[in-house]
Protein backbone atom coordinates (compact mmCIF):
# COMPACT_ATOMS: atom_id res chain seq x y z
CA UNK A 1 0.00 0.00 0.00
CA UNK A 2 1.02 3.74 -0.69
CA UNK A 3 0.00 6.90 -0.50
CA UNK A 4 -0.82 8.78 -4.07
CA UNK A 5 -1.79 11.93 -5.42
CA UNK A 6 -5.53 11.80 -5.48
CA UNK A 7 -5.96 14.64 -8.23
CA UNK A 8 -3.37 12.53 -10.44
CA UNK A 9 -5.11 9.48 -9.61
CA UNK A 10 -8.77 10.84 -10.49
CA UNK A 11 -7.17 12.17 -14.21
CA UNK A 12 -5.63 8.67 -14.93
CA UNK A 13 -8.10 6.26 -13.53
CA UNK A 14 -10.55 6.82 -16.37
CA UNK A 15 -8.11 5.71 -18.75
CA UNK A 16 -7.70 2.67 -17.52
CA UNK A 17 -11.20 1.21 -17.15
CA UNK A 18 -12.93 -1.01 -19.43
CA UNK A 19 -16.89 1.07 -20.16
CA UNK A 20 -18.55 -2.15 -21.67
CA UNK A 21 -18.93 -5.41 -21.23
CA UNK A 22 -16.99 -7.97 -18.86
CA UNK A 23 -14.69 -10.78 -18.69
CA UNK A 24 -13.78 -13.47 -16.47
CA UNK A 25 -12.38 -12.10 -13.19
CA UNK A 26 -8.82 -10.64 -13.08
CA UNK A 27 -8.98 -9.25 -16.74
CA UNK A 28 -11.28 -6.36 -16.35
CA UNK A 29 -9.34 -3.33 -17.58
CA UNK A 30 -8.05 -2.77 -21.07
CA UNK A 31 -5.70 0.63 -21.99
CA UNK A 32 -6.69 3.57 -23.62
CA UNK A 33 -10.03 3.37 -23.62
CA UNK A 34 -12.29 6.72 -24.47
CA UNK A 35 -14.27 7.80 -21.22
CA UNK A 36 -18.11 9.72 -21.85
CA UNK A 37 -20.54 11.15 -18.91
CA UNK A 38 -22.66 8.71 -18.00
CA UNK A 39 -25.85 8.05 -19.97
CA UNK A 40 -29.07 8.79 -17.73
CA UNK A 41 -32.61 8.18 -18.47
CA UNK A 42 -35.51 10.14 -16.63
CA UNK A 43 -38.92 9.41 -15.69
CA UNK A 44 -38.63 7.26 -12.52
CA UNK A 45 -41.48 4.52 -11.82
CA UNK A 46 -43.61 6.73 -9.45
CA UNK A 47 -44.16 4.82 -6.15
CA UNK A 48 -47.42 4.86 -4.49
CA UNK A 49 -48.21 7.23 -1.57
CA UNK A 50 -49.12 5.96 1.85
CA UNK A 51 -46.34 3.90 4.18
CA UNK A 52 -46.65 1.95 7.42
CA UNK A 53 -43.42 2.70 9.90
CA UNK A 54 -41.14 -0.49 10.18
CA UNK A 55 -40.60 -1.54 13.87
CA UNK A 56 -37.58 -2.30 15.70
CA UNK A 57 -37.23 -5.75 13.85
CA UNK A 58 -36.22 -4.54 11.01
CA UNK A 59 -33.10 -3.13 12.70
CA UNK A 60 -29.86 -5.06 12.83
CA UNK A 61 -28.33 -8.03 10.94
CA UNK A 62 -27.10 -9.75 13.75
CA UNK A 63 -30.36 -11.69 14.78
CA UNK A 64 -30.21 -15.29 14.95
CA UNK A 65 -31.46 -16.66 11.59
CA UNK A 66 -31.00 -18.99 9.37
CA UNK A 67 -30.59 -18.57 5.78
CA UNK A 68 -29.70 -21.04 2.56
CA UNK A 69 -28.90 -20.09 -1.05
CA UNK A 70 -30.93 -22.14 -3.20
CA UNK A 71 -28.82 -21.30 -5.98
CA UNK A 72 -25.26 -22.01 -4.74
CA UNK A 73 -24.07 -26.10 -6.18
CA UNK A 74 -24.44 -28.06 -3.33
CA UNK A 75 -22.83 -31.02 -4.91
CA UNK A 76 -19.58 -28.56 -5.51
CA UNK A 77 -16.44 -30.53 -4.71
CA UNK A 78 -13.96 -28.13 -5.20
CA UNK A 79 -12.78 -26.34 -2.04
CA UNK A 80 -13.43 -22.69 -2.37
CA UNK A 81 -10.97 -20.46 -4.15
CA UNK A 82 -10.02 -16.83 -4.23
CA UNK A 83 -12.17 -14.84 -5.96
CA UNK A 84 -9.75 -14.86 -9.15
CA UNK A 85 -8.60 -18.51 -8.69
CA UNK A 86 -8.72 -20.59 -11.95
CA UNK A 87 -11.48 -22.87 -11.45
CA UNK A 88 -14.05 -20.75 -10.15
CA UNK A 89 -13.63 -17.66 -12.33
CA UNK A 90 -16.60 -16.48 -13.68
CA UNK A 91 -18.65 -17.26 -17.06
CA UNK A 92 -17.90 -14.80 -19.36
CA UNK A 93 -21.50 -12.91 -20.31
CA UNK A 94 -21.87 -10.23 -23.30
CA UNK A 95 -24.12 -8.09 -20.75
CA UNK A 96 -22.53 -4.51 -21.39
CA UNK A 97 -23.09 -1.64 -18.81
CA UNK A 98 -25.25 0.84 -20.14
CA UNK A 99 -23.47 3.65 -18.05
CA UNK A 100 -19.53 4.80 -18.52
CA UNK A 101 -17.38 6.08 -15.84
CA UNK A 102 -16.77 9.61 -16.06
CA UNK A 103 -13.48 11.49 -16.70
CA UNK A 104 -14.46 14.18 -13.75
CA UNK A 105 -15.91 12.02 -11.20
CA UNK A 106 -15.95 14.64 -8.47
CA UNK A 107 -19.61 13.84 -7.00
CA UNK A 108 -21.86 17.08 -5.28
CA UNK A 109 -25.21 16.93 -4.63
CA UNK A 110 -27.81 19.07 -6.75
CA UNK A 111 -31.53 18.97 -5.76
CA UNK A 112 -32.18 15.22 -5.37
CA UNK A 113 -30.08 13.38 -7.53
CA UNK A 114 -25.52 13.23 -7.59
CA UNK A 115 -23.93 15.16 -10.21
CA UNK A 116 -20.30 14.32 -11.46
CA UNK A 117 -17.68 17.30 -12.04
CA UNK A 118 -18.48 18.78 -8.77
CA UNK A 119 -22.19 18.74 -9.26
CA UNK A 120 -21.79 20.48 -12.76
CA UNK A 121 -21.95 17.27 -14.57
CA UNK A 122 -24.12 14.43 -15.43
CA UNK A 123 -26.19 12.57 -12.94
CA UNK A 124 -24.75 9.64 -11.36
CA UNK A 125 -26.80 6.91 -9.59
CA UNK A 126 -24.39 5.28 -7.54
CA UNK A 127 -25.11 1.28 -7.42
CA UNK A 128 -23.21 -1.07 -5.33
CA UNK A 129 -22.36 -3.50 -2.30
CA UNK A 130 -20.59 -2.71 0.71
CA UNK A 131 -17.12 -4.04 2.41
CA UNK A 132 -18.64 -5.92 5.67
CA UNK A 133 -16.99 -7.80 7.41
CA UNK A 134 -13.63 -6.35 6.30
CA UNK A 135 -12.00 -3.71 8.38
CA UNK A 136 -13.87 -5.52 11.42
CA UNK A 137 -15.46 -8.12 12.03
CA UNK A 138 -19.51 -8.90 12.50
CA UNK A 139 -19.03 -12.31 13.89
CA UNK A 140 -22.93 -13.56 12.76
CA UNK A 141 -21.60 -13.50 8.33
CA UNK A 142 -17.53 -13.93 9.08
CA UNK A 143 -15.56 -16.73 9.62
CA UNK A 144 -14.81 -16.09 13.54
CA UNK A 145 -17.10 -17.52 15.91
CA UNK A 146 -18.47 -16.02 19.29
CA UNK A 147 -16.36 -17.24 21.83
CA UNK A 148 -15.66 -17.21 25.45
CA UNK A 149 -15.40 -13.38 26.38
CA UNK A 150 -15.36 -12.95 22.59
CA UNK A 151 -18.38 -11.41 21.37
CA UNK A 152 -17.60 -8.39 19.08
CA UNK A 153 -14.45 -6.68 17.95
CA UNK A 154 -13.41 -5.19 20.63
CA UNK A 155 -13.60 -8.64 22.51
CA UNK A 156 -11.38 -10.05 20.06
CA UNK A 157 -8.54 -6.89 20.38
CA UNK A 158 -8.76 -7.39 23.82
CA UNK A 159 -8.55 -11.29 23.79
CA UNK A 160 -5.59 -11.34 20.67
CA UNK A 161 -3.45 -8.66 22.88
CA UNK A 162 -3.87 -10.71 26.64
CA UNK A 163 -2.79 -13.83 24.52
CA UNK A 164 0.00 -12.79 22.07
CA UNK A 165 0.53 -9.26 22.64
CA UNK A 166 -0.02 -5.76 21.03
CA UNK A 167 2.19 -6.16 18.06
CA UNK A 168 0.74 -9.73 17.19
CA UNK A 169 -2.88 -9.04 17.35
CA UNK A 170 -1.86 -5.89 15.00
CA UNK A 171 -0.04 -8.49 12.59
CA UNK A 172 -3.40 -11.04 13.30
CA UNK A 173 -5.78 -8.14 12.27
CA UNK A 174 -3.67 -6.77 9.31
CA UNK A 175 -3.51 -10.94 8.10
CA UNK A 176 -7.36 -11.07 8.36
CA UNK A 177 -7.54 -7.89 6.38
CA UNK A 178 -5.17 -8.16 3.47
CA UNK A 179 -6.66 -11.25 3.01
CA UNK A 180 -10.64 -10.52 2.70
CA UNK A 181 -10.57 -7.90 0.65
CA UNK A 182 -8.27 -8.47 -2.56
CA UNK A 183 -7.41 -6.42 -6.27
CA UNK A 184 -9.53 -10.04 -7.76
CA UNK A 185 -12.50 -8.91 -5.25
CA UNK A 186 -12.32 -5.19 -7.00
CA UNK A 187 -12.17 -6.90 -10.43
CA UNK A 188 -15.32 -8.87 -9.15
CA UNK A 189 -16.64 -5.66 -8.26
CA UNK A 190 -16.39 -3.85 -11.95
CA UNK A 191 -16.91 -6.79 -13.85
CA UNK A 192 -20.49 -7.00 -12.27
CA UNK A 193 -21.05 -3.67 -13.06
CA UNK A 194 -21.11 -2.08 -9.50
CA UNK A 195 -19.70 1.92 -9.67
CA UNK A 196 -19.45 2.31 -5.76
CA UNK A 197 -18.52 0.55 -2.65
CA UNK A 198 -19.19 1.36 0.75
CA UNK A 199 -16.37 0.75 3.51
CA UNK A 200 -17.64 0.46 6.87
CA UNK A 201 -15.16 1.15 9.42
CA UNK A 202 -14.93 1.12 13.32
CA UNK A 203 -12.88 3.47 15.39
CA UNK A 204 -10.30 1.43 16.40
CA UNK A 205 -9.37 1.46 12.96
CA UNK A 206 -7.59 5.06 12.75
CA UNK A 207 -6.57 4.64 16.76
CA UNK A 208 -4.30 2.93 19.38
CA UNK A 209 -6.25 1.88 22.58
CA UNK A 210 -5.57 4.70 24.08
CA UNK A 211 -6.90 6.77 21.64
CA UNK A 212 -4.10 8.35 20.35
CA UNK A 213 -4.37 8.17 16.19
CA UNK A 214 -2.21 5.32 14.74
CA UNK A 215 0.52 6.79 12.74
CA UNK A 216 -0.22 4.36 9.35
CA UNK A 217 -4.26 4.76 10.08
CA UNK A 218 -4.47 5.81 6.23
CA UNK A 219 -2.81 3.36 4.30
CA UNK A 220 -5.75 0.34 4.42
CA UNK A 221 -8.06 3.27 3.90
CA UNK A 222 -5.88 4.66 0.65
CA UNK A 223 -5.25 1.43 -0.26
CA UNK A 224 -8.96 0.34 -0.84
CA UNK A 225 -9.88 3.80 -2.53
CA UNK A 226 -6.60 3.65 -4.89
CA UNK A 227 -7.87 0.07 -5.95
CA UNK A 228 -11.36 0.95 -6.35
CA UNK A 229 -10.49 4.25 -8.22
CA UNK A 230 -8.73 2.06 -10.71
CA UNK A 231 -11.41 0.37 -11.67
CA UNK A 232 -13.78 3.58 -12.15
CA UNK A 233 -15.76 2.45 -8.02
CA UNK A 234 -16.43 5.42 -6.01
CA UNK A 235 -16.11 4.85 -1.93
CA UNK A 236 -18.64 5.75 0.67
CA UNK A 237 -16.28 6.26 4.02
CA UNK A 238 -19.25 4.32 6.56
CA UNK A 239 -18.36 5.38 10.23
CA UNK A 240 -19.76 1.92 11.53
CA UNK A 241 -18.50 1.88 15.05
CA UNK A 242 -18.01 4.84 16.95
CA UNK A 243 -15.72 5.54 20.21
CA UNK A 244 -18.16 3.81 22.59
CA UNK A 245 -20.78 2.82 20.00
CA UNK A 246 -23.73 4.90 18.75
CA UNK A 247 -25.97 1.08 19.14
CA UNK A 248 -24.50 -0.93 21.87
CA UNK A 249 -24.80 -3.94 18.66
CA UNK A 250 -21.68 -5.79 17.64
CA UNK A 251 -21.84 -4.18 13.90
CA UNK A 252 -20.65 -1.02 16.01
CA UNK A 253 -18.09 -3.15 17.31
CA UNK A 254 -19.41 -3.25 21.10
CA UNK A 255 -22.24 -5.47 21.72
CA UNK A 256 -24.24 -4.72 24.91
CA UNK A 257 -26.11 -7.74 24.90
CA UNK A 258 -29.65 -7.33 26.35
CA UNK A 259 -28.88 -4.14 27.48
CA UNK A 260 -27.55 -2.14 24.45
CA UNK A 261 -28.53 1.56 25.19
CA UNK A 262 -26.53 1.43 27.91
CA UNK A 263 -23.70 -0.11 26.20
CA UNK A 264 -24.45 2.90 23.47
CA UNK A 265 -22.15 5.47 25.41
CA UNK A 266 -21.20 7.36 22.58
CA UNK A 267 -24.71 8.95 23.43
CA UNK A 268 -24.84 8.32 26.73
CA UNK A 269 -23.12 8.04 30.42
CA UNK A 270 -20.25 10.00 31.45
CA UNK A 271 -18.15 9.02 29.17
CA UNK A 272 -20.47 10.50 26.04
CA UNK A 273 -19.05 13.76 25.59
CA UNK A 274 -15.46 12.98 25.30
CA UNK A 275 -16.13 10.05 22.65
CA UNK A 276 -17.80 12.37 20.48
CA UNK A 277 -15.28 14.93 20.78
CA UNK A 278 -13.00 12.03 19.70
CA UNK A 279 -15.10 11.46 17.03
CA UNK A 280 -15.24 14.87 15.59
CA UNK A 281 -11.67 14.93 15.66
CA UNK A 282 -11.18 11.44 13.55
CA UNK A 283 -13.65 12.67 11.03
CA UNK A 284 -11.48 15.87 11.05
CA UNK A 285 -8.40 13.83 10.41
CA UNK A 286 -10.26 11.99 7.94
CA UNK A 287 -11.64 15.11 5.62
CA UNK A 288 -8.38 16.56 5.48
CA UNK A 289 -7.21 13.57 4.27
CA UNK A 290 -9.45 12.97 1.32
CA UNK A 291 -10.71 16.42 0.73
CA UNK A 292 -9.16 16.39 -2.76
CA UNK A 293 -10.00 13.09 -3.92
CA UNK A 294 -12.56 12.41 -6.36
CA UNK A 295 -13.19 9.15 -5.98
CA UNK A 296 -14.76 9.02 -2.29
CA UNK A 297 -17.98 9.79 -3.21
CA UNK A 298 -19.16 11.08 0.12
CA UNK A 299 -18.69 10.98 4.03
CA UNK A 300 -21.13 8.52 5.99
CA UNK A 301 -21.28 10.11 9.51
CA UNK A 302 -22.70 7.38 11.70
CA UNK A 303 -23.81 3.96 11.25
CA UNK A 304 -27.66 3.22 12.39
CA UNK A 305 -27.75 4.97 15.68
CA UNK A 306 -29.57 3.59 18.53
CA UNK A 307 -30.30 0.72 16.17
CA UNK A 308 -32.69 -2.00 17.71
CA UNK A 309 -33.62 0.33 20.79
CA UNK A 310 -34.39 2.73 18.45
CA UNK A 311 -38.31 2.29 19.45
CA UNK A 312 -37.56 0.61 22.55
CA UNK A 313 -36.69 3.41 24.73
CA UNK A 314 -37.86 5.56 27.77
CA UNK A 315 -36.38 8.26 25.71
CA UNK A 316 -38.63 10.64 23.83
CA UNK A 317 -38.50 11.02 19.78
CA UNK A 318 -37.96 14.30 20.31
CA UNK A 319 -34.92 13.80 22.82
CA UNK A 320 -33.32 11.05 20.25
CA UNK A 321 -33.81 13.59 17.43
CA UNK A 322 -32.57 16.13 18.89
CA UNK A 323 -29.62 14.60 20.46
CA UNK A 324 -28.62 12.79 17.08
CA UNK A 325 -29.14 15.99 14.49
CA UNK A 326 -27.31 18.30 17.58
CA UNK A 327 -23.82 15.80 16.70
CA UNK A 328 -24.78 15.46 12.80
CA UNK A 329 -24.94 19.37 13.03
CA UNK A 330 -21.81 19.61 14.80
CA UNK A 331 -20.04 16.73 12.98
CA UNK A 332 -21.25 18.74 9.54
CA UNK A 333 -19.32 21.71 10.41
CA UNK A 334 -16.26 20.61 11.96
CA UNK A 335 -15.85 18.93 8.18
CA UNK A 336 -17.21 21.77 6.16
CA UNK A 337 -14.13 24.20 8.21
CA UNK A 338 -12.04 21.28 6.40
CA UNK A 339 -13.68 19.92 3.26
CA UNK A 340 -16.15 22.73 1.88
CA UNK A 341 -16.84 20.16 -1.52
CA UNK A 342 -17.41 16.41 -0.23
CA UNK A 343 -20.92 15.32 -0.11
CA UNK A 344 -21.92 14.43 4.02
CA UNK A 345 -23.76 11.23 4.22
CA UNK A 346 -26.46 11.37 7.22
CA UNK A 347 -28.46 8.10 8.12
CA UNK A 348 -32.20 7.47 9.41
CA UNK A 349 -33.26 5.32 11.98
CA UNK A 350 -34.80 4.14 10.30
CA UNK A 351 -36.98 6.64 8.50
CA UNK A 352 -37.02 10.06 6.83
CA UNK A 353 -38.80 11.29 10.03
CA UNK A 354 -36.09 10.57 11.85
CA UNK A 355 -34.21 13.43 9.77
CA UNK A 356 -35.03 16.75 9.58
CA UNK A 357 -35.50 19.24 6.96
CA UNK A 358 -32.15 19.98 5.87
CA UNK A 359 -32.77 23.59 5.62
CA UNK A 360 -33.49 24.06 9.23
CA UNK A 361 -29.68 23.48 9.84
CA UNK A 362 -28.73 25.20 6.48
CA UNK A 363 -27.04 21.70 5.38
CA UNK A 364 -25.43 21.95 1.97
CA UNK A 365 -24.32 19.52 -0.06
CA UNK A 366 -25.65 16.35 1.62
CA UNK A 367 -27.06 13.32 1.05
CA UNK A 368 -30.13 11.21 3.29
CA UNK A 369 -29.39 7.50 3.97
CA UNK A 370 -31.97 4.79 4.77
CA UNK A 371 -31.60 0.82 5.48
CA UNK A 372 -34.22 -1.86 5.34
CA UNK A 373 -34.54 -4.90 6.46
CA UNK A 374 -37.71 -7.68 7.46
CA UNK A 375 -37.14 -10.52 8.95
CA UNK A 376 -40.69 -11.62 9.29
CA UNK A 377 -41.85 -13.30 6.60
CA UNK A 378 -38.00 -14.26 5.74
CA UNK A 379 -38.59 -15.94 2.49
CA UNK A 380 -41.48 -13.54 1.35
CA UNK A 381 -44.18 -16.36 1.30
CA UNK A 382 -46.72 -13.24 1.93
CA UNK A 383 -45.02 -10.90 -0.47
CA UNK A 384 -44.40 -8.32 2.56
CA UNK A 385 -40.16 -7.94 1.55
CA UNK A 386 -41.56 -6.38 -0.98
CA UNK A 387 -44.19 -4.25 0.60
CA UNK A 388 -41.73 -3.50 3.18
CA UNK A 389 -39.40 -1.98 0.78
CA UNK A 390 -42.40 -0.48 -0.58
CA UNK A 391 -43.23 1.55 1.96
CA UNK A 392 -40.04 3.11 2.51
CA UNK A 393 -39.64 4.35 -0.92
CA UNK A 394 -43.01 5.90 -0.26
CA UNK A 395 -41.98 7.41 2.68
CA UNK A 396 -38.72 8.86 0.93
CA UNK A 397 -41.11 10.36 -1.83
CA UNK A 398 -43.61 11.55 0.64
CA UNK A 399 -40.93 13.38 3.00
CA UNK A 400 -39.78 15.05 -0.02
CA UNK A 401 -36.32 16.33 1.50
CA UNK A 402 -34.82 18.56 -1.36
CA UNK A 403 -31.39 16.16 -1.11
CA UNK A 404 -30.38 12.70 -2.75
CA UNK A 405 -32.05 9.94 -1.12
CA UNK A 406 -29.41 6.55 -0.73
CA UNK A 407 -30.58 3.38 0.26
CA UNK A 408 -27.25 1.87 1.97
CA UNK A 409 -27.89 -1.58 3.42
CA UNK A 410 -30.68 -3.60 2.33
CA UNK A 411 -31.30 -7.53 2.09
CA UNK A 412 -34.45 -9.28 0.60
CA UNK A 413 -32.92 -12.50 1.97
CA UNK A 414 -33.60 -16.17 0.67
CA UNK A 415 -36.24 -15.81 -2.44
CA UNK A 416 -34.46 -14.83 -5.43
CA UNK A 417 -37.47 -13.99 -7.28
CA UNK A 418 -37.79 -10.92 -4.33
CA UNK A 419 -34.47 -9.78 -4.90
CA UNK A 420 -35.18 -9.27 -8.63
CA UNK A 421 -38.84 -7.73 -8.16
CA UNK A 422 -37.46 -5.85 -5.38
CA UNK A 423 -34.50 -4.34 -7.22
CA UNK A 424 -36.54 -3.35 -9.98
CA UNK A 425 -38.39 -1.37 -7.63
CA UNK A 426 -35.97 0.49 -6.10
CA UNK A 427 -33.53 1.03 -9.14
CA UNK A 428 -35.83 2.90 -10.63
CA UNK A 429 -36.47 5.36 -8.30
CA UNK A 430 -33.10 6.36 -8.97
CA UNK A 431 -32.01 6.74 -5.55
CA UNK A 432 -28.59 5.17 -4.90
CA UNK A 433 -28.08 1.95 -3.39
CA UNK A 434 -25.91 -0.71 -2.29
CA UNK A 435 -26.68 -4.13 -0.98
CA UNK A 436 -25.44 -5.79 2.08
CA UNK A 437 -23.63 -7.38 1.99
CA UNK A 438 -20.23 -8.36 -0.47
CA UNK A 439 -19.29 -11.72 1.45
CA UNK A 440 -20.71 -13.75 3.94
CA UNK A 441 -19.82 -17.72 5.14
CA UNK A 442 -22.28 -20.32 3.47
CA UNK A 443 -24.95 -20.37 5.95
CA UNK A 444 -26.23 -16.94 5.11
CA UNK A 445 -26.12 -17.36 1.62
CA UNK A 446 -28.46 -14.32 -0.24
CA UNK A 447 -27.02 -12.31 2.29
CA UNK A 448 -23.99 -11.94 0.44
CA UNK A 449 -22.92 -11.72 -3.68
CA UNK A 450 -20.15 -14.12 -2.77
CA UNK A 451 -20.18 -16.83 0.16
CA UNK A 452 -17.20 -18.43 1.99
CA UNK A 453 -16.80 -21.42 4.03
CA UNK A 454 -17.29 -21.01 8.03
CA UNK A 455 -14.07 -22.01 9.57
CA UNK A 456 -15.38 -21.52 12.98
CA UNK A 457 -12.50 -19.37 14.12
CA UNK A 458 -12.23 -19.74 17.62
CA UNK A 459 -9.89 -16.83 19.28
CA UNK A 460 -9.94 -18.41 22.75
CA UNK A 461 -8.90 -21.76 22.01
CA UNK A 462 -6.98 -21.63 18.39
CA UNK A 463 -3.78 -21.42 18.41
CA UNK A 464 -1.52 -18.40 16.79
CA UNK A 465 -0.39 -20.93 13.89
CA UNK A 466 -3.95 -21.67 13.52
CA UNK A 467 -5.25 -18.23 13.18
CA UNK A 468 -2.74 -17.46 10.81
CA UNK A 469 -3.85 -20.30 8.61
CA UNK A 470 -7.57 -19.57 9.17
CA UNK A 471 -7.43 -16.12 8.70
CA UNK A 472 -5.04 -16.76 5.70
CA UNK A 473 -7.19 -18.00 3.75
CA UNK A 474 -10.15 -15.47 3.89
CA UNK A 475 -9.54 -14.73 0.41
CA UNK A 476 -11.07 -17.83 -0.29
CA UNK A 477 -15.05 -17.60 -1.69
CA UNK A 478 -17.14 -19.06 -4.05
CA UNK A 479 -19.93 -16.84 -6.31
CA UNK A 480 -23.44 -17.01 -5.67
CA UNK A 481 -24.67 -17.37 -9.03
CA UNK A 482 -28.24 -16.85 -8.66
CA UNK A 483 -27.85 -13.07 -6.24
CA UNK A 484 -25.30 -12.57 -8.92
CA UNK A 485 -27.82 -12.81 -11.90
CA UNK A 486 -30.15 -10.80 -10.34
CA UNK A 487 -28.11 -7.84 -9.68
CA UNK A 488 -25.91 -7.51 -12.14
CA UNK A 489 -28.33 -6.20 -14.48
CA UNK A 490 -29.39 -3.70 -12.36
CA UNK A 491 -25.55 -2.42 -11.59
CA UNK A 492 -25.22 -2.24 -15.89
CA UNK A 493 -28.31 -0.36 -16.52
CA UNK A 494 -28.39 3.16 -17.52
CA UNK A 495 -28.12 5.35 -14.65
CA UNK A 496 -32.35 7.02 -13.98
CA UNK A 497 -32.85 10.82 -12.93
CA UNK A 498 -34.50 10.86 -9.66
CA UNK A 499 -35.50 14.36 -9.95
Amino acid sequence: MRKISWKAAGVMAAAAIMLAGCGSSGNTQQEGTTQESAVVQDGSEAVEEGTDVETAENAGKSEDVSAENAENDENDKDAEKSVGGGETSMEKTSMEKEWKVSEHPFLKADGKVLRDNAGAGAVVQLKGTNAGGYLFQEFWMTVTRVSGSVGDETGLYAKLEERFGEEERENLVNLYQEHYFTEDDFDYCAELGMNCIRLPFWYRNLVNSDGQLKENWNERFDWFVEQASKRGLYVILDFHGAPGSQNGSDHSGKDGGDNKMAASQFFFGGNAAANQELYYQLWETIAEHYKDNPWVAGYDLLNEPFCTYRYNTPVSDDELHEHLWDIYDIAYDRIRAIDPDHVIIMEATWDPVDLPDPAQYEWENVMYEYHNYLYDDYNNENGQQIKNMKNKLDAIKIANYNVPSYLGEFAYFNNLEAWDEGMELINNTGISWTTWTYKVIESYGNWGIRNQKDLNVNVDLMDYDELVEKWGSVDQSKENTGLRNVLEKYYKQAYINAE
